[in-house]
């Protein structure tokens, strides 16, 4: 990569793309319903002079930025854009104006940066070949996800690699501004297992006339847990657990039905088969002895991001020219969060990463999903360059001029 300057670049627009920031984070909108942030993010891209615009889908955008240098490969780059059902708690000048609805997982952060990131590769096509497209996605944090929406459009079919990144609250502030990468898996599958168990109800005197749905339902959750310690290799990491259990009922009637569920992640395609079909093999079992009708909603949702090899280390390469060697900061264990970002990968089968920049606040933390989060928007610059580097450095390795 010719050198650029792009983290004195990113500086130089830092204060016009934070008020973008809080224009957004004033301004929440659900996934799904993103209208008004589509409409600001189309108004940028159009102001900035992108070389063309599409919206695939009601709320979300896709540009193209061409190299003035030579036609090449096309390097996607990709962020989110929703927010949550959330109430804010910041106390922020520039809180939510939208009840119950909150940026809270730094979505508005990313939107911005992206715009961000498009405002600088136009202003440094010159210096470039190929393609970037820029990918503003609707309903990350809504399963089934925005992504999958966009790959079954077809978004991939022009793209040879593509990048994303996530802002990362962290409370030790001597990190702030390191950018996180790791090849192989980088966040976890996440599948919701739904089960109800239907019964025979009655008197909590007479249990032996009833075929009791709770202790069915207790019986298999229990059985559940043993997924990871029997059926997998300890290699492997299994998260299980139940996140709600409800039988409506007073204390002395068992119930007719009860009905359980929660989220089942790992790192591997494979396991998330083995704990599906485990999940229903217990449910057979349970059936059966209970004399209880079972039926399982297992739905697949965000696979794993699985992290390319090559492309990971290009962007290393990258972040460390643009930010320094201290701040490209390969990690050994992956997250246990999930992203939809797996779906462009998963799905198409061209090689992505997805990196991390820590944004943590001195003194205060406060994790993401919550109505307390804030995010220290120095962060914005780092994250910009990241991602404008990694993309120049992917055609710079591959378009040969």
């Amino acid at each position: 990569m010719t050198e650029r300057n792009i983290f004195e670049r990113a500086n130089g627009i830092y204060e016009e793309i934070r008020d973008i920031r809080r224009d957004f984070h004033r301004h929440p909108e659900l996934g799904y319903h993103e209208t008004r942030t589509a409409a600001v993010i189309k108004e940028k891209l159009q102001e900035y002079g992108v070389d063309s615009l599409e919206q695939p889908t009601e709320t979300s955008v896709v540009a193209y930025i061409k190299g003035r240098k030579g036609d090449g490969r096309t390097v996607a780059i990709r962020t989110d854009i929703d927010a949550l059902p959330v109430c804010e708690q910041t106390n922020l000048p520039f809180s939510s104006e939208n009840q119950g609805v909150m940026h809270a997982c730094g979505h508005d952060f990313h939107a911005a940066m992206m715009l961000g990131n498009a405002k600088l590769l136009c202003e440094m096509r010159d210096s470039f070949c190929g393609t970037v497209k820029v990918i503003f996605q609707h309903s990350e944090d809504t399963q089934p996800g925005g992504a999958k929406e966009l790959v079954a459009m077809g978004i991939m079919d022009d793209v040879d690699a593509i990048l994303g990144m996530h802002v990362f609250p962290d409370e030790d502030p001597d990190n702030f501004g390191e950018v996180l990468l790791k090849s192989g898996p980088m966040t976890t599958s996440a599948d919701l297992v739904q089960v109800t168990v239907n019964g025979l109800g009655g008197h909590s005197s007479q249990p032996h006339l009833l075929h009791d749905p709770v202790l069915a339902a207790a019986q298999m959750i229990v059985l559940m847990q043993q997924i990871q310690s029997r059926y997998t290799d300890a290699n492997e990491t299994v998260i299980l657990p139940i996140a709600y259990l409800r039988g409506d009922s007073a204390i002395n009637i068992i119930p007719d039905k009860v009905e359980f569920g929660g989220a089942a992640r790992t790192y591997s395609n494979e396991v998330r088969d083995v704990i599906e079909d485990q999940v229903r093999k217990i449910a057979r079992g349970v059936e059966e002895m209970s004399d209880c009708r079972i039926d399982v909603d297992y739905v697949r949702g965000y696979a794993p991001v699985i992290n390319d090899r090559e492309l990971t280390e290009t962007a290393r390469k990258a972040v460390a020219k643009a930010l320094g060697e201290d701040k490209a900061v390969y990690v050994e264990k992956p997250m246990n969060f999930s992203e939809d970002f797996s779906a462009y990968a998963d799905v198409s089968g061209k090689p992505c990463t997805f990196m991390l920049v820590k944004a943590g606040n001195a003194g205060h933390f406060a994790p993401l999903h919550n109505g307390t989060n804030t995010i220290n928007e120095k962060v914005i610059p780092y994250g910009m360059t990241a991602m404008v580097a990694a993309a120049l450095e992917y055609l710079d390795e591959n378009c040969g001029c």
